[in-house]
Parts: structure tokens; C-alpha cells; sequence
């Protein structure tokens, strides 16, 4: 495994959503000689919903109460982190973000780290790559605008200026955003979008599952 090429997982707020689309990308991310890292929040939330897999025939009272011990340790070496958070009035947003860029800036500048993001993770990724050393942004549903509220220009007023690649992968029917946004956001040149036959939760076909990793893999030149 080569330690200087990292894929950096940032998945969406709710990361137990995306059980099975995240076991399938983590599948094909483990066949290539890159190092896999997770956002510091999500490592926590990743580990307690793979000890629910292996321990699936235990009672669901137990695997709360695991969760619960992973998040509370997670929170416990994030102390200072979460008490900005929670005193200080800090957005959600805000803190992912900085925690976010906690991690890359540990990594070092000899790093070749691309994102693997989801939903808001490709937003997070987004508002902080330029700042760091990040070769390749994929998101995987871009939550251009929630569907219950009006227009944030946050999620997306960015987006005309990205230097970083970025790679959009988008349903067609995607609630946040779908074959509609073409010509509705003003987006860099450095931004591609590529369009799947799916929604926001992702949930495709083979053959088109089949495309969307044909497509990470020929954006950022995997064997």
C-alpha cells in the first residue's frame, strides 16, 4: 500500500443512511494502493455500523448503546473541538469544516489526497480544498439546495471559483439538485457533472453503479 496516495472519506450528515452504497464504494476503493482514511466524526459512526454487521443477531438496545460509546469517545479526544461547538455557538458546517481541515493539514503537503465525498461532505470538501492539498473532489448527490427551504447561496456561491477538480456525480431525480441544475448554477470550469438514472439516497441500478466507478476510476486515473 502506498501511504502517500489517501482516499479521504467525508460522508453526508446522516452517515447510517448510506449503508449499503457506502459498503459498495468501500469495496472498490480497497482494490487500488491508496490509503483509506475517514472524516474523524465518521470514523466513529463507521466503526459502530460495522460492529452492528458483525453483530447483527445482537439486540438492538446493544448496538444504541455501542454507538453511543463510539461518538462519546470520539467526542472525548475532541474535547476543545466540541466545546466551540456546542458553547460558542459554531454551525454545524463550521465545524466540520474545521475539523476537516484539522486532519489534511496533519497529513502533510506530500500527500495525493482526493476526496470521496457524499451529499454534504461534497459541500464541506468543497468550501476547504482550495485552501489545502487536495488533487480531486468527488461527490457523489451535491446538495444544491434542501428541498425544504429557499435558496442558501452558501451550498453553491462558491462553486464558480473552484480551482480544485471536482467531480459531480448526480441523479437525474436527485431532490438536492437534479438534471435541472444544468444552467441554473454558475459552475468553474474545474467542476464536471456526470449524470445517473437515481435520487439523492443513490440507489442505482448495477449497470449504472457500474458506470459511476468506471467514472471515478477513468477521472482520476486508477489501474
Amino acid at each position: 500500500m502506498n501511504f502517500n496516495k489517501i482516499f479521504l472519506i467525508v460522508g453526508r450528515e446522516n452517515l447510517r443512511k448510506d449503508g449499503s452504497l457506502n459498503n459498495s464504494l468501500l469495496e472498490y476503493l480497497e482494490q487500488h494502493q491508496f490509503l483509506i482514511v475517514y472524516e474523524p466524526i465518521g470514523s466513529a459512526i463507521y466503526h459502530a455500523v460495522n460492529f452492528e454487521k458483525r453483530y447483527i443477531w445482537l439486540p438492538d438496545i446493544f448496538k444504541k448503546i455501542y454507538r453511543k460509546i463510539c461518538l462519546f469517545k470520539y467526542a472525548a479526544l475532541n474535547f476543545k473541538n466540541y466545546y466551540n461547538y456546542y458553547k460558542k455557538n459554531i454551525s454545524h458546517l463550521e465545524f466540520r469544516s474545521r475539523i476537516l481541515k484539522q486532519l489534511i493539514s496533519k497529513m502533510g503537503s506530500d500527500k495525493e489526497i482526493i476526496i470521496i465525498s457524499r451529499s454534504s461532505g461534497g459541500l464541506i470538501a468543497s468550501l476547504i480544498a482550495d485552501e489545502l492539498n487536495i488533487k480531486h473532489i468527488i461527490c457523489l448527490g451535491y446538495p444544491f439546495k434542501h428541498p425544504e427551504k429557499e435558496i442558501e447561496p452558501h451550498r453553491f456561491i462558491h462553486l464558480k471559483n473552484l480551482r480544485t477538480p471536482f467531480l459531480i456525480i448526480q441523479g437525474k431525480k436527485d431532490e438536492y439538485g437534479g438534471i435541472e441544475i444544468i444552467g441554473n448554477y454558475t459552475l468553474s470550469p474545474n467542476i464536471e457533472l456526470f449524470f445517473v438514472d437515481t435520487n439523492h439516497d443513490f440507489k442505482t441500478s448495477d449497470d449504472d453503479w457500474k458506470n459511476v466507478l468506471t467514472k471515478i476510476s477513468t477521472t482520476i486515473n486508477l489501474p
